[in-house]
């Protein structure tokens, strides 16, 4: 297939303001040398999305723990010219003191990985790339990943140094105490 992009060896990365061109034509990410791009998700995706957002984005502000942003794009430089690493995810959650310098400079792309992430699964999503992801977001010093199934109406919840993820049902309550203090996502308020 003809491309207009210009060849370039993606595990050497590319210049910031390729990678922000590329990404105005179509999200990516960019992960381990492999462009994957982001396709857009379905309304059922959206509607859980939002849900979570509504809970968490009011808390994160009134406790002014930082900020969470939903499927805005970080990359795993803090070098601002240059991208090697990428990723999109659907929530992620930046503590103050590692997010607030960033802010005050309002640059293109957030230049260091969140806190927290949180993932909804999609039923087109391919396992690979979700491990994939969860690898090179724990590689790159995510402390927490929430994986949020819809079709199961669960979640898994997966930390760097555990051997398997931890599983929670439809009424199960998600809290990570060391990132985000007294925050709670009870399940069962995600699926209506």
């Amino acid at each position: 297939m003809l491309t207009d992009r210009p060849q370039i060896d993606l595990r050497e990365g590319m210049s910031l303001d390729e990678f922000l061109r590329q990404s105005n034509d179509q999200p990516f990410e960019l992960i381990n040398g492999r462009r994957i791009d982001k396709m857009p998700p379905g309304l059922p995706h959206n509607v859980i999305l939002r849900a979570i957002f509504r809970l968490l984005d009011p808390f994160v502000m009134q406790h002014d723990l930082g900020e969470a942003f939903s499927e805005n794009a970080f990359i795993t430089e803090e070098r601002t010219d240059w991208v090697r690493g990428s990723r999109i995810p659907d929530i992620s959650f930046y503590r103050k003191a590692r997010i607030q310098h960033i802010m005050n400079a309002m640059p293109a792309v957030i230049p260091i990985v969140p806190d927290l992430i949180m993932e909804i699964l999609s039923p087109t999503d391919n396992l690979l790339d979700v491990q994939d992801r969860i690898l090179f977001d724990f590689d790159n010093g995510v402390k927490q990943i929430w994986l949020i199934d819809p079709e199961r109406r669960g979640a898994l919840v997966y930390i760097p140094d555990a051997n398997r993820p931890q599983r929670f049902g439809e009424d199960g309550v998600l809290s990570a105490p060391d990132i985000l203090p007294n925050f709670e996502l009870a399940l069962n308020k995600i699926w209506a």
